[in-house]
């Protein structure tokens, strides 16, 4: 039984009794649940439900005010990440981006950090496939990030994935094995369920293993993950996705020479329609077309190539290099039979269709001309046009020098991008090293020893006085709190609602062992924050609370503390600690005046601040001291504003 990303049990309710699903946004819950997992296992339905959820959308807009189903997901969002996953599949690059783009839009604005997950990892692997290797970084680094304060072995297993691949495109093929067995372990780990989309990311994880193996030679190797690809995408019924490891497949035992088996991957994809799928349906044509080609059956090659050309031809983008690559296909089929003229006007028709000009780059479709040209040389040499054969020999060095020069670019560029990955990685690891090492010396700096001596020693009075009572209730609320310091010093982000408590604990036990009673204090939120879910770094705003008693209300019988936490702007708050105590200059005097603390500096405060610095990449001024006075020039304590960035830390629904 699959979660909350599975269907309602039973038949497809909109197809199989349209008449029985009430209209409006009952309608709209339902196709939103469907198309969960409809994008992985029949796309053709998601095609139409995607349609009419739109439709939908539009209709019932004024109903829906917030646009959001039982689960707490934004339909809208919903929908475009549908919309561009389906796409992606089929490889319609171009036709994903603006879907993907529109979702990111959503998440960015009223997302929890789930839906920020989702988005981030689903827009990583569309950069990816584009080749823009940086961007999918940068995308992949949030999603490192979010996950410090959002543990999902789920989205880990997604996150090594896309990881993955994104080695790949390096050619750091080690450490790719690495992140692919490491989401195949979480994948099959059993700490989660696994929905459609999960076992979806096992049958791309098992590809990824393929192509490593691919790329290192090692056929037998790569065959066996494509298999395991096929047959996970078989027993779970994910259809979007089985042509394209049958494909896979099938082109690994075609460079391998295994033509007859490799014409059963392929026909088996024609067998299905490819599952709608009119670019994979194209390309299994085109590959039948090769593998009967190469064993001499042209007859049987000519036709399927007449089927893949008709089927490219009918996209709304045509794929130049399918169309070219057929063409020239054609043309060595007409050169095995010594059919030197036809295949010579065959070339001829093909080399427009390649569109290759002084500004084309693509290896591929160089590579393709350069034959082309080298064909036409031996054709018309063997028309006795030795002229021509001359002529086109010169034009094929041409191509052939262009296209090696732009696998040198290539090349290049690879090792460069190869090169600012490893720099990028050099720098997070020394980022989180130094924050690791913040964190410990935040640790080690926090809980001044002078509160510690003063809540035991409380303590111990009470007890010695046999206030047995007092001395317990209060040793429990201590014990409480350096419990929650250790616990949360573990984690990266902690709820604005756990460092309200922590505060307020903190600020309780301050004012009875402390200042017997005469300290009083408040900490307030906006109402405008949601504090069980925005999570900000942990134990972050303690130090400036133990600062001001330490120092601002260093030696007086009375005080008063007031923390406040404000929105600033969408992923900040403004967080204020003011106490009436004697200011800044009083406390710099006393200092002066006190041999041991004449270079005491705060530490937890230096290295908040140093956290702050870390955690965002906004150069700014986290943290500001303002001197407050009375009108008559009297100090009248001291004001410090500290800038937080935040998070979702406890998203409003459970990991995906």
């Amino acid at each position: 039984m699959f979660d909350r990303d599975a269907p309602p049990s039973g038949p497809d309710a909109l197809g199989a009794t349209p008449d029985g699903v009430p209209a409006g946004p009952d309608r709209i819950d339902l196709i939103d649940s469907l198309l969960r997992q409809y994008v992985y296992t029949r796309p053709r339905r998601a095609r139409e439900l995607l349609t009419e959820q739109l439709r939908l959308l539009g209709e019932f807009a004024a109903e829906l005010p917030p646009l959001e189903n039982s689960t707490g997901r934004d339909y809208r969002f919903n929908y475009y990440l549908a919309l561009a996953n389906l796409e992606s599949q089929e490889y319609r690059y171009e036709q994903a981006d603006a879907p993907y783009r529109s979702a990111l839009a959503i998440a960015e604005e009223r997302g929890d950090i789930a839906d920020r997950l989702e988005i981030y990892l689903a827009y990583t692997g569309h950069l990816s496939n584009q080749g823009e290797t940086e961007a999918a970084g940068n995308y992949l680094d949030r999603c490192y990030r979010l996950l410090e304060s959002y543990p999902s072995d789920r989205l880990r297993a997604q996150a090594a994935c896309r990881h993955g691949y994104l080695y790949l495109l390096y050619f750091s093929y080690p450490k790719a094995t690495i992140k692919f067995l490491e989401a195949e372990n979480l994948l099959t780990g059993g700490t989660f369920e696994l929905t459609p989309k999960d076992h979806y990311f096992y049958s791309l994880t098992q590809s990824g293993i393929g192509s490593v193996y691919q790329n290192s030679g090692e056929t037998e190797l790569a065959v066996a993950a494509f298999e395991k690809a096929i047959q996970r995408c078989e027993r779970i019924g994910l259809r979007a996705r089985l042509p394209w490891h049958q494909l896979n497949l099938g082109k690994e035992l075609v460079s391998a020479g295994e033509y007859a088996e490799a014409l059963a991957y392929f026909q088996s994809i024609v067998d299905s329609q490819a599952n709608g799928s009119t670019s994979a349906l194209a390309a299994a044509y085109a590959n039948l077309g090769g593998c009967y080609h190469h064993l001499g059956q042209a007859d049987q090659a000519s036709r399927y190539l007449d089927r893949a050309e008709e089927l490219y031809r009918a996209e709304r983008l045509p794929e130049r290099v399918e169309l070219a690559s057929i063409g020239f296909m054609r043309a060595t089929l007409l050169m095995n039979n010594d059919e030197w003229i036809p295949a010579i006007e065959q070339l001829h028709r093909t080399l427009p269709v390649a569109g290759v000009d002084d500004t084309t780059s693509d290896p591929r479709l160089l590579s393709m001309v350069a034959d082309a040209y080298l064909y036409l040389s031996i054709a018309y040499a063997n028309t006795k046009d030795f002229e021509a054969a001359y002529r086109h020999h010169c034009t094929y060095d041409q191509y052939n020098l262009r296209f090696h020069k732009q696998i040198d670019i290539m090349r290049q560029q690879q090792f460069a991008a190869q090169f600012r990955a490893e720099e990028r990685e050099q720098e997070n690891k020394q980022l989180k090293l130094r924050a690791s090492q913040l964190k410990l010396r935040a640790l080690r700096a926090q809980m001044n020893p002078h509160f510690l001596y003063n809540a035991l020693n409380s303590i111990q009075s009470f007890i010695s006085t046999n206030n047995a009572a007092t001395a317990s209730k209060y040793l429990a609320k201590f014990a409480m709190l350096m419990r929650q310091s250790l616990e949360y010093t573990n984690r990266e982000y902690i709820s604005l609602e756990e460092e309200r408590k922590f505060l307020t604990d903190y600020l309780e036990i301050n004012r009875h062992l402390r200042f017997e009673g005469q300290l009083t204090y408040e900490v307030y939120l906006s109402g405008e924050l949601e504090e069980d879910i925005i999570g900000i770094p942990t134990m972050i705003l303690q130090p400036y609370v133990e600062n001001a008693i330490e120092h601002g209300l260093r030696g007086q019988p009375s005080g008063h503390i007031d923390v406040r936490f404000m929105p600033d702007g969408d992923d900040h708050l403004l967080a204020t600690v003011t106490d009436d105590g004697i200011g800044r200059v009083k406390v710099r005097e006393a200092q002066a005046r006190d041999e041991t603390r004449i270079h005491h500096q705060s530490r937890g405060t230096e290295i908040t601040e140093s956290r702050l610095q870390l955690l965002s990449d906004e150069q700014t001024n986290w943290v500001e001291i303002i001197d407050l006075y009375h009108p008559d020039g009297e100090a009248a304590g001291t004001q410090v504003r500290v800038r937080i960035p935040f998070s979702d830390v406890l998203p409003r629904r459970s990991a995906g």
